[in-house]
């Protein structure tokens, strides 16, 4: 697995994936499985996930959280 320093967690490389393309469009944070929605429409809603994604801070996940 490639990973960078995220913050000084040493998380994994921070990559938006998007999960569901309906209503709402859900994408997550690969690194620490936030989530982000949308209810607007798709090619808006995917702008307003990219900001979210870009706005939000990646948290390390606790054991539990990770497989």
């Amino acid at each position: 697995m490639v990973t960078e320093t995220v913050g000084n967690l040493g998380m994994a490389k921070r990559n938006l994936r998007i999960v569901t393309e309906g209503s709402p469009l859900i994408g997550i944070c690969e690194a620490c499985n936030t989530q982000f929605r949308s209810y607007s429409p798709v090619k808006e809603a995917r702008q307003t996930i990219q900001s979210q994604f870009d706005a939000h801070e990646c948290k390390r996940l606790d054991d539990s959280q990770t497989g």
